[in-house]
C-alpha cells in the first residue's frame, strides 16, 4: 500500500488540499442546499452563509474552536447542530436521511492529534536541559580548573546573601550586573522568549494566538508580564540612584528621557514599509513608555529611600511603603473604569465593551460600529482610524468593519496598575529582610488580584461587569495577570535566589538584554532565518520554525552576556 497516497486523500476535501486548522465536511443530497455556519468563539453571533451546494459535495471548515451551524435548503432550514470538528478530520452528514432538527458528523477519517508536536517539543526541551544538567554534573566532578570554571561555573548569586544589596542602607556601587536580581532577570528572560515565539506565529495554535475578544491565552500574558517586571526593576534602580543622593528632579529627568525614548523607538519600530499617512502610532513600546513615565513619576516623588527593616510586628510595611504611589494608581484606574462604564459612544449602549460587528447579532442589536465602545471611538477620534493597529483576530471572527488598537489611549490607565504591581513586588522586597516574609506577601497578593479580577468576570470568559479582555487591557485583565506575575515571581525567587536551585540560563541571559531581543526580533522577523517560506505549512513545521527563531534570539543573548555587552535605553 502507497502510504504516501493514503495520507495524501486524507489530507484532501473535494479536490482541496487541507492545511492546519481545517477539516472536510460531505453532504450527501440530492438537492440544492446551503450551508451556514458560525464560530463559539463569535459570542451571540447570528449564522452566515459559508458554501452553496447544487448537490452533494464537501465544504472545508475551521476547526480553532466548535462550530455552530446550519443546512437550508429552499423551504427553510432542514436540520442544525453543534460540533468541534478535528484538524484534517473527515466526515459527512447525511442529509437526505435526516429525521430531527439536529443533525451531527459522523466521523469517516479521524483527525490528527494537533498537540502532539506540543507535547513532542516540552519532552525534548526537558531532555536537553536533563542531559546539560547531567553533563555539567559530570564536567563539576572530572573536568577541573581553567576548563570547568569557564564552561560550567555558575555565576555568583547577584543579592549575595538574602539581605545584603536590598536592605542596607548606605550600598556600594556595584557593576550593572552584579546589582542584578537573578529571579527578575530570569522572570524578564521568560516573557521575551515567549514574546518573541507569540510574535513569530507561536506554531499556528490558538493558545499561542491572541484572544478573539474576552478570554486569556499564552499570547496574552506575555506583555503584561514584561510591565510588571518593569516596574520591578523601576523601584529597584530608582532605589539605588535616589539613596545615593541623586536629586529626585534629575531622577524625573531621566525617567522622562528613557520615556521619550521608547516611545520614539516603538514609533520607529512600526514605520517598516508604511508611509505617514498609514503609521501606526500606538504601540508596545509605546504603551510601556507610557506606563513607565506615570509609574515613574509616582515613584520620583513619593518613593522612601530608608526602610525600617528591624524585626517588628508590621504587616502592613510594603503597604505604608507604597500607599501614596498606591492612591495615584487607583485614581487613574477608578477614572478608567467611570469612563468606560459611564460614558457611551456615539450610537452605542452605554458601558458596551465589545467588538461591535456582528457581536450579539442574533438579539437584533446594531453595534456593527461600536467596536471597543468608547475606548475604541476615543482612539479613532484621536488618532484616526488610519493610524491605528488594522488587524486583530476579532475582526474575521466578529466581521468588525472598523480598526481597535490594543495599545490605545484609554488602556493606558488601567495598564498602569500592572506596573504598580511589579513596582509593589520590589517594594516586599525593600521593606523586608526575611525570605519567608516576601514569599507570603507576594503570594498574599497574588491571591488578591486573582480573586477580584475573577470576581469582576464572575470567573467566567464573557461574563461579570468588566470581562478579562487583553484587547481593553480591562481591569480585571490587568489583575488577573498580575495575580499571574505575583506567583511566578515567588517561585523563582524561592527557586534561584533563596535555593539556588537553578541558575536560569538562557532565560538569565535573555533578560539582561530584553529589549535588544525584542527590538531585533520585530525588525528581522520576516527574514531569513527567523521565517521560513512553506508552502502548505502543518503545525509540525510552524512549531519547528517559530521554536527556531525564538533559541536563535536566546543564543544572541547568551552570546551578548559572553561578551559583557548589555544594551539597554
Amino acid at each position: 500500500m502507497n502510504f504516501e497516497n493514503v495520507g495524501a486523500l486524507i489530507r484532501d476535501c473535494n479536490g482541496t488540499k487541507l492545511r492546519h486548522d481545517q477539516a472536510c465536511l460531505e453532504l450527501i443530497t440530492n438537492e440544492k442546499i446551503s450551508f451556514w455556519s458560525q464560530s463559539e468563539e463569535c459570542q451571540g453571533c447570528i449564522l452566515l452563509e459559508t458554501h452553496k451546494l447544487p448537490s452533494t459535495g464537501a465544504v472545508v471548515l475551521q476547526t480553532l474552536s466548535r462550530l455552530r451551524y446550519a443546512i437550508k435548503n429552499e423551504l427553510g432550514v432542514i436540520c442544525n447542530g453543534s460540533y468541534l470538528f478535528g484538524e484534517y478530520g473527515q466526515y459527512n452528514i447525511n442529509v437526505s436521511d435526516v429525521k430531527t432538527d439536529e443533525c451531527l458528523p459522523r466521523m469517516t477519517a479521524e483527525p490528527d492529534a494537533a498537540s502532539l508536536p506540543i507535547l513532542s517539543a516540552v519532552l525534548i526541551l526537558l531532555s536537553m536541559a536533563t542531559l546539560w544538567y547531567i553533563v555539567k554534573g559530570i564536567g563539576k566532578r572530572i573536568i577541573a580548573g581553567r576548563f570547568y570554571a569557564r564552561y560550567f561555573a555558575r555565576e555568583d548569586n547577584e543579592l549575595g546573601s538574602e539581605t545584603r544589596v536590598l536592605t542596607t542602607e548606605s550600598s556600594i556601587p556595584r557593576s550593572p550586573t552584579r546589582s542584578r536580581l537573578r529571579s527578575l532577570d530570569i522572570f524578564r528572560g521568560i516573557a521575551i522568549a515567549l514574546m518573541i515565539f507569540v510574535n513569530a506565529g507561536g506554531g499556528g495554535y490558538a493558545v499561542f494566538s491572541h484572544s478573539a475578544w474576552n478570554g486569556l491565552t499564552v499570547a496574552d500574558v506575555v506583555f503584561p508580564w514584561f510591565a510588571f517586571a518593569m516596574g520591578e526593576s523601576l523601584v529597584l534602580s530608582l532605589n539605588a540612584r535616589l539613596r545615593t543622593s541623586m536629586p529626585r528632579s534629575t531622577a524625573f529627568y531621566q525617567i522622562v528621557r528613557r520615556s521619550m525614548a521608547l516611545a520614539i523607538l516603538g514609533i520607529v519600530l512600526g514605520s517598516q514599509n508604511v508611509s505617514w499617512s498609514n503609521l501606526r502610532l500606538p504601540g508596545v513600546l509605546q504603551r510601556l513608555a507610557a506606563m513607565y513615565l506615570v509609574v515613574g513619576a509616582l515613584e520620583c516623588v513619593f518613593m522612601r529611600t530608608s526602610q525600617n527593616i528591624t524585626p517588628g510586628r508590621s504587616l502592613f510595611r510594603d503597604i505604608t511603603a507604597g500607599w501614596q504611589q498606591w492612591l495615584g494608581t487607583i485614581a487613574l484606574v477608578v477614572t478608567q473604569v467611570c469612563i468606560t462604564l459611564a460614558v457611551p459612544a456615539p450610537d452605542c449602549p452605554r458601558g458596551y465593551m465589545g467588538p461591535g460587528g456582528l457581536h450579539m447579532s442574533t438579539q437584533g442589536n446594531y453595534l456593527e460600529n461600536c467596536t471597543g465602545g468608547i475606548a475604541g471611538y476615543i482612539d479613532r477620534l484621536i488618532l484616526g482610524e488610519s493610524h491605528m493597529y488594522q488587524h486583530g483576530v476579532f475582526r474575521k471572527v466578529y466581521r468588525t468593519p472598523l480598526p481597535h488598537d490594543p495599545e490605545g489611549i484609554l488602556g493606558i490607565l488601567s495598564g498602569v496598575l500592572v506596573v504598580q504591581a511589579g513596582a509593589h513586588a520590589t517594594r516586599i522586597m525593600l521593606a523586608y529582610n526575611h525570605a519567608r516574609a516576601r514569599i507570603m506577601r507576594w503570594v498574599f497578593w497574588s491571591i488578591m488580584f486573582g480573586v477580584i479580577g475573577g470576581a469582576l468576570c464572575l470567573f467566567t470568559k464573557n461574563g461579570g461587569p468588566i470581562p478579562i479582555n487583553k484587547n481593553l487591557w480591562s481591569v480585571s485583565f490587568c489583575l488577573v495577570t498580575s495575580a499571574m506575575a505575583f506567583l511566578i515571581q515567588a517561585i523563582l525567587y524561592f527557586v534561584v535566589d533563596l535555593k539556588n536551585k537553578w541558575g536560569g540560563r538562557p532565560l538569565y541571559y535573555a533578560g539582561q538584554n530584553a529589549l535588544f531581543l525584542y527590538v531585533g526580533s520585530e525588525l528581522l522577523r520576516d527574514h531569513f532565518p527567523f521565517k521560513w517560506y512553506i508552502p502548505a505549512p502543518t503545525h509540525q513545521q510552524l512549531l519547528a520554525t517559530h521554536a527556531a527563531a525564538m533559541l536563535i534570539w536566546l543564543a544572541v543573548g547568551v552570546a551578548l552576556h559572553r561578551k559583557r555587552i548589555f544594551i539597554t535605553l
